[in-house]
């Protein structure tokens, strides 16, 4: 009886990452996804290769999300990175009376790619072949789809640089003078698009130490003035996606001639969420 060879590879591969919550564009950790091709054979015995390639050939391949990409690669097992052109050829000979093996293979995605969250999408071709060589008899071919989840990830910092950890900042106004403005930046960095809303103490007045007494202020966020008189913040301020750098004024706009001496103080707090 001749040699009769068939393939069935899974349908999808998910790359779970480092952590299996998905991609993480931040990290520099490796992580390999191994997946298996199941090789089904009858007959006589007879040499096989594998071939694993990206649905577009050899070269760099991509994963997309619309018009967004991310490279990955696929290798033999133990070999991440070794060929350089994404195509996997694994050969064998399956004997008479083995009626399957599998055959497994590796998928990678480098680390620190800069691209928006979503999921990810590509096409693997698998094909068998008859022959110790891929010059030989197609026998089989069939096409398995990768996936990935690119992980939200937000970060904010007073000042200029997103990633420099400073979650609080304190503008101290000296004596207080109807009229006296005072500003400070801060930024973001976002693989998703975020929302900007803001919540004061104080609901948007200077409050004094030991009473009720109160200085009125206003607060500009990009030169446009901000209600604080909700608690909790119900007015999305700005919508924004990835990098992006912002100025807040403060205004003192009360009567300070006639308000009671002590300090005065209120405290503003940055809500920045993922949409």
């Amino acid at each position: 009886m001749p040699c009769i060879l068939q393939i069935r590879p899974p349908d999808m591969l998910v790359y779970r990452g480092a952590l299996s919550r998905g991609y993480n564009s931040e990290s520099d950790r490796q992580h390999t996804e191994t997946s298996k091709v199941l090789i089904k054979h009858a007959g006589d015995s007879c040499p096989y290769t594998l071939r694993i390639e990206p649905e577009g050939g050899a070269g760099t391949a991509y994963m997309y999300n619309g018009q967004e990409v991310l490279e990955f690669e696929v290798s033999p097992p133990g070999r991440s990175g070794a060929l350089g052109n994404n195509i996997v050829e694994l050969s064998g000979n399956i004997a008479r009376g083995q009626f399957q093996r599998t055959v497994p293979f590796e998928v990678q995605i480098p680390s620190r790619q800069k691209t928006l969250a979503g999921r990810y999408t590509a096409r693997l071709e698998v094909s068998l072949y008859s022959d110790a060589s891929s010059v030989g008899e197609l026998a089989d071919r069939q096409y398995m789809e990768l996936v990935v989840d690119v992980l939200p990830r937000i970060d904010a910092s007073f000042g200029t640089d997103p990633v420099a950890h400073q979650k609080s900042q304190t503008l101290d106004f000296g004596t207080l003078r109807q009229g006296q403005k005072s500003s400070l930046d801060f930024s973001v960095t976002a693989n998703t698009g975020y929302s900007i809303k803001m919540v004061s103490d104080n609901r948007g007045v200077l409050r004094h130490e030991f009473t009720q007494s109160s200085i009125d202020y206003d607060v500009f966020l990009d030169g446009n003035v901000v209600s604080l008189e909700g608690s909790p913040p119900n007015d999305v301020l700005l919508s924004a996606v990835t990098n992006s750098h912002h100025r807040m004024d403060l205004l003192i706009t009360g009567n300070t001639e006639t308000g009671l001496a002590g300090h005065y103080s209120d405290r503003l707090t940055l809500v920045i969420s993922a949409d």
